[in-house]
């Protein structure tokens, strides 16, 4: 399925205002995890005090800033794939070629993002009647899922701002005539507004 996403679009915006809002609250995440590391590691071997506590409170990171990525995940291949499209009708520059390796990267992290949630889904299928939210036999993969995808997200922590600059300059290049052609996420991507996909999300 194909879908027109124009930039500048009511949609394009909405999609942009809610990584915006991923991006604070991802920043307030880390800054928290930073402090609670900070305080809780030996400051020369930087060895947690309590690995246990430590493994936990990793587990609320990667746990607080996957809700947080949230709905910019069902749209996060169109965001990359309209950034691409803005980059090509730009002059080209040093700082353009920046912005160029920055979508790059969170292309793959978006694929490696959704790859990550598929497994989960693989897993989880493959998990005994008796393993539901709450028991071990559930949380513990499902941690191994959050933790794999949290360099994933931290990438578009990282990089995302690089969309929002992107879409200021084209702003300024004279308007196309013809909406951007998106490919749709694939079906197992659709499928993650399932009751599965909203807890791997929430």
């Amino acid at each position: 399925m194909t879908i027109s996403l124009e930039p500048a679009s009511p949609a394009h915006q909405l999609y942009l205002s809610q990584l915006a809002i991923y991006l604070r609250v991802s920043r307030q995440v880390l800054a928290a995890w930073d402090a609670y590391s900070d305080q809780h590691c030996d400051p020369d071997t930087h060895q947690p005090y309590d690995e246990d506590a430590y493994g936990l409170r990793q587990r609320q990171r990667d746990s607080d800033t996957l809700g947080a990525f949230g709905r910019v995940y069902y749209h996060a291949d169109e965001l990359v794939h309209v950034a691409q499209q803005q980059l090509a009708q730009l002059p080209g520059s040093a700082r353009t070629r920046r912005y160029a390796w920055q979508v790059r990267e969170l292309r793959d992290s978006t694929k490696r993002l959704y790859a990550v949630h598929d497994d989960w889904l693989a897993v989880r299928r493959a998990l005994p009647a008796c393993a539901r939210p709450g028991t071990e036999a559930f949380e513990e993969p499902l941690a191994e899922s959050y933790a794999e995808a949290w360099h994933y997200l931290d990438q578009w922590a990282i990089h995302g701002q690089a969309l929002f600059a992107i879409n200021a300059l084209a702003q300024k290049q004279p308007k196309a005539s013809a909406p951007v052609s998106i490919t749709a996420p694939h079906v197992s991507k659709a499928a993650a507004a399932s009751s599965a996909a909203r807890r791997w999300c929430a």
